[in-house]
């Protein structure tokens, strides 16, 4: 009997101290450039504090079949569960072991914890692993393996010690054993559910306007069941405020009518290019306040055209980001739209509505075109061509997530000199840029640091193909809108600057020689405003705005990080984290409830679609 509660006691201390001293560690250790080194003792006991209702509650889930083995010993005296209890030990060893690993390694890409994003990627392993070399895999996996084999090595000792024996028992011993294991099973349920009014959350570990002090205190294991289990009926997700509230919050933040007040187009019905930067924040160039050194060209070309110095991005990610400057449709923070192929089939799209009025419509991107649902995305929104990886020659794909912007941009080029000669038109085409992407492995070598050698190899691609365009007759009727898809997390994602983008429009069908937009402006934007500058309707875009219409009499941008938001207007900005329930930044009662409204209604729209 004793040894039976001692190995169950056993089991959960030590299930507890990997949490407290190897999983907490390794993140730490591994993510000392970004975050660890700024650790000082005072936030390391805090983070510890703060995070430990979460392992506790961690720790007892993971005793709960190790218990239930054990109680039915109880039961069954013949029964001897020391197989059971081992082959359990090697699995969640293993499970452990490869969750405290990409938690670590994941960290200085994604900027926030390990949740059910993952499950999402890792339908396509293939190019969810693109962005890192074999050596890096092979090194974490063999890392795992280690790992693994040290977790099993101690959660399997008390187990050894133990051996469960078989010793008959009275029945009165049996029935006193039996009602200790409730009053052990209420204990284990009671840290599993926490000693507040409510169980237990993410939001427990929230405590710190430092994110990376919350991420240490945040079980991954314990996110990652939360997020996956709390993520399927969005209409019941972020439910802020009563149905009229809201309304009243929401009302004219997202007007989709309007006349716009000035054109820049020579014509209604120029061809239409859609250049989407992967990554380009505005902290790369210097006509935006960013550095000098790394874009010289984008800041050289957007004298020439309509630059809009105050745009921001609607989210941290491609594939939201993507389907935010396509379709106009707000990202969201806990989930990608893309993953649900029945519901990217309602969504608006700018090629979609085009094809309506005469054009034709094709997507350009040098990688492989099925990863995560963009093939299925790109063709709902209203491309009827999808141009990849698989277009071009083997000797072409020549990096890791396939063919090198220069090569695309050389593609793009031909093809719209092919059209002009052939008199196509008009058309549409939207091309993504990939080389300004992990592992950042790109023909070229100007700047030192090769994260940034890589958007200024991006760069000297984008202003090549300006410059050689430009003196061709293609480009007389040619409206090029260049935006990023989202920020760059050389600026955290959490953080006011991070959402700040270049949007930029260029080419001969243009009435000015140069023009700038000051007002704060969202990356969703860009459908309505291209579309009123057409003068074709776009109600069934309602989350994009024609900035330049009579009807966008309040600027503001909304910004969507995991779980969290961004908003910002005239008067400020927010940063709100809905785990910590409370702003990280810029608290102000106002732009939360108006971010919160935009959340709801967003996730309600998602629930229908």
């Amino acid at each position: 009997m004793k040894k039976n509660f001692l190995y169950l006691t056993c089991h959960y201390l030590i299930t507890l101290l990997i949490f407290l001293f190897i999983q907490k560690p390794i993140f730490i250790f591994y993510n000392w450039n970004h975050g660890g080194s700024e650790l000082h003792f005072a936030d390391l006991v805090q983070s510890y504090y703060h995070g430990m209702s979460l392992d506790l509650a961690t720790a007892g889930y993971f005793t709960i079949i190790p218990f239930l083995l054990i109680w039915i010993r109880f039961l069954f005296p013949r029964f001897n569960p020391y197989r059971w209890i081992v082959t359990y030990d090697i699995l969640l060893s293993l499970l452990l072991g490869i969750i405290t690993l990409a938690d670590a390694s994941l960290y200085e890409f994604w900027e926030f914890k390990l949740d059910a994003t993952v499950f999402m990627y890792l339908n396509d392993p293939k190019n969810a692993f693109a962005s890192v070399t074999a050596g890096y895999i092979i090194v974490r996996v063999l890392a795992w393996l280690v790992l693994s084999a040290l977790l099993a090595f101690l959660l399997i000792l008390p187990a050894h010690k133990s051996r469960f024996s078989q010793a008959a028992q009275p029945p009165y011993r049996r029935l006193v054993s039996s009602l200790l294991m409730v009053v052990f099973g209420a204990v284990v349920f009671v840290l599993i559910r926490g000693t507040r009014i409510w169980p237990n959350t993410p939001g427990r570990a929230f405590y710190s306007k430092v994110s990376f002090h919350n991420h240490v205190a945040l079980n991954p294991v314990f996110n990652i069941a939360y997020t996956w289990s709390h993520q399927q009926d969005f209409s019941k997700m972020f439910d802020f405020f009563p149905e009229e509230k809201r309304a009243a919050l929401y009302q004219d933040l997202y007007p989709t009518e309007g006349t716009p007040q000035q054109y820049f187009l020579k014509n209604k019905r120029p061809n239409v290019l859609v250049v989407v930067l992967e990554g380009f924040g505005a902290v790369f160039i210097e006509s935006l306040g960013g550095m000098k050194e790394v874009a010289p060209n984008i800041s050289r070309i957007s004298q020439e055209g309509v630059l809009f110095t105050n745009c921001h991005c609607n989210s941290f990610r491609t594939d939201r980001g993507i389907v935010s400057a396509i379709s106009g449709y707000l990202a969201q923070p806990t989930t990608s739209i893309m993953r649900y192929t029945h519901k990217v089939q309602s969504l608006p799209g700018l090629p979609k509505t085009l094809k309506k009025y005469g054009y034709s419509t094709q997507a350009l991107y040098g990688g492989d075109v099925t990863f995560f649902n963009m093939s299925d995305y790109l063709i709902a929104s209203g491309h009827d061509k999808l141009v990849s990886q698989t277009d071009f020659p083997q000797a072409d794909r020549s990096t890791k997530w396939g063919v090198p912007d220069h090569k695309t941009f050389e593609w793009l080029y031909n093809d719209i000199q092919k059209k002009d000669a052939q008199k196509e038109g008009p058309w549409y085409t939207t091309f993504l840029t990939l080389s300004s992407h992990t592992p950042f492995d790109v023909p070229y070598h100007r700047l030192a640091d090769e994260k940034l050698n890589a958007f200024a190899y991006t760069d000297s691609c984008f202003g090549a193909f300006i410059d050689k365009i430009k003196e061709t007759p293609a480009w007389d009727n040619l409206l090029i809108v260049c935006v990023a898809d989202h920020g760059f997390n050389h600026k955290p994602v959490a953080s006011p600057e991070f959402p700040h983008i270049p949007m930029l429009w260029l080419g001969g069908a243009l009435n000015t020689p140069s023009a700038k937009i000051d007002k704060i402006v969202s990356q969703t934007d860009l459908p309505a405003t291209v579309l009123g500058q057409m003068d074709i309707p776009h109600k069934d875009f309602t989350f994009s705005r024609d900035v330049l219409a009579d009807t966008y009499r309040y600027p503001f941008a909304f910004n969507t990080f995991n779980n969290g938001f961004i908003f910002r207007d005239s008067t400020g900005c927010i940063v709100y984290d809905n785990n910590a329930q409370k702003a990280l930044f810029g608290a102000d009662k106002a732009r939360e409830e108006k971010g919160k409204a935009i959340l709801q209604t967003l996730y309600d729209d998602l629930s229908t679609r």
